[in-house]
């Protein structure tokens, strides 16, 4: 069964354009690597009604992999880590959720 993943990325407000183009770089290359199935990213929409809360983070990637091999190889390619690297110490909050099937 394949494993499937949501990453919830929060950036500082003047890092958002930055944040937007190394995403689309990072999904670009990411839909190549082995094993992938699925990764795709998008805005979070913060228009929300009068309290209701407005929801945490600023965009997420949706995953899909074949197996646990496939996503750590993924977490060692050069554009992964070069993405990670774009961005300063605390400019980046980085929050992974694994979906199971009920």
């Amino acid at each position: 069964m394949s494993i499937k993943l949501i990453a919830t990325l929060t950036f500082p407000a003047d890092q958002q354009d930055k944040a937007r183009d190394a995403l689309a770089e990072l999904v670009e290359k990411s839909q190549s690597d082995k094993g992938c199935l699925q990764y795709e990213f998008f805005a979070i929409d913060k228009n929300v009604a009068e309290g209701e809360p407005v929801p945490e983070g600023d965009f997420v990637v949706l995953e899909e992999w074949w197996d646990e091999d496939a996503i750590e190889a993924h977490v060692a390619t050069e554009h992964f880590q070069g993405f990670l690297s774009t961005f300063g110490e605390g400019e980046i909050d980085l929050n992974i959720q694994r979906l199971l099937t009920p």
